[in-house]
């Protein structure tokens, strides 16, 4: 799953930046505790 980070995360990237990362970590970790959002394209 893409996100985009919404603050650095050491080991994964810096604020802003679009990463890819496996979608359980995503949805599990990063998108509850606000650390980052979808990568919404349209």
């Amino acid at each position: 799953m893409k996100v985009i980070l919404s603050r650095d995360i050491p080991g994964i990237g810096r604020k802003g930046e679009i990463k890819n990362v496996h979608d359980g970590y995503a949805r599990n970790f990063l998108l509850i505790k606000k650390l980052a959002h979808h990568n919404v394209q349209t």
